[in-house]
């Protein structure tokens, strides 16, 4: 039919920059990526069961905006040195900045869609942040909600 969509195959995406990655991560949870050689990407993450942090880390160009689909999931920032925690539910949306370290834990089961976006510049735009994850790894999730609570 003439005015039906034609198919792009992962060949053939792959001449436009576009790729696909999907991953089942150590803690079980499973990520489903749509990404982009400027450094920009589309992912589905599903949390394990017992859910968990994700990797610290940062990015100089591009800002990942995050939402919730079902559960809940704790965004941790490393702003000027203070841990910022703040958690979000079904439906709620939340953005990054560039060169602020941040964190993700899942609760279990939760979905949630993440897409990074900006100028872009490459995919090594993704930098590890050790000092956040040594204030976050420990946290469980009685002691993200005290610290939310504060």
């Amino acid at each position: 039919m003439a005015n039906a969509p034609r198919a792009i195959g992962p060949e053939e995406a792959r001449t436009k920059s576009v790729s696909t990655e999907h991953n089942e991560m150590p803690s079980g949870e499973r990520r489903f990526r749509l990404k982009h050689d400027d450094g920009t990407a589309y992912s589905r993450t599903e949390a394990s069961a017992s859910g968990g942090w994700q990797k610290s880390h940062h990015h100089r160009s591009v800002r990942e905006t995050y939402i919730v689909q079902r559960g809940r999931m704790a965004l941790a920032q490393l702003v000027e040195g203070v841990l910022k925690l703040r958690v979000f539910g079904p439906n709620e949306i939340c953005t990054t900045k560039p060169n602020v370290a941040h964190n993700v834990y899942l609760y279990g089961n939760s979905v949630i869609h993440s897409v990074k976006h900006g100028d872009g510049g490459d995919r090594t735009d993704w930098h590890a942040s050790p000092t956040l994850d040594a204030k976050t790894v420990h946290l469980d999730e009685m002691e993200i909600m005290h610290l939310v609570g504060k």
